[in-house]
């Protein structure tokens, strides 16, 4: 597979993920979204409920103590759950593809560095033999003339 054809199929799979992760990006924001707004209608109501019911028998300050005591557990159960990081077949096996691809690519690239280096070797070469060769011809031209004086 030449370089440029695995950058493109790497760039293809690369997009393909980051699409994927885009995607349930979205949905995971608006279910999140509308969680939260019911959560706060229901927890207005039911905060008001409670604290109704819990008066008569534990005074205000208790039923505020009690009342906060839900919340917290709530919020630390919402607070896990947001954390939790998303899994699926399919994010995992374009995340393979994924490395795969740059693999190829990386090898890919190692072989046309490599072409490089030789050619710069070459090159280097070339030059000193030029030098050399150049350093020959100037030599013997001292020489020539040294003798026709």
């Amino acid at each position: 597979m030449s370089t440029f054809n695995s950058a493109k199929f790497y760039g293809r799979v690369a997009l393909l993920r980051r699409q994927v992760l885009v995607r349930q990006l979205i949905r995971r924001a608006i279910a999140g979204a509308l969680a939260v707004a019911a959560f706060i209608v229901t927890a207005g109501l039911a905060t008001y409920a409670m604290f109704l019911a819990f008066v008569p028998s534990l005074s205000a300050l208790g039923a505020t103590l009690v009342i906060a005591g839900l919340y917290a557990v709530c919020a630390l159960v919402l607070l896990a759950y947001t954390l939790r990081e998303p899994h699926s077949p399919e994010l995992q096996a374009l995340e393979e593809m994924e490395a795969a691809a740059l693999d190829t690519i990386v090898a890919d690239t190692q072989g046309v560095s490599q072409l490089f280096n030789a050619a710069g070797h070459r090159i280097e070469n070339l030059g000193s033999s030029l030098t050399l060769g150049v350093g020959v011809l100037s030599a013997l031209r001292k020489l020539l003339a040294s003798r026709r004086s």
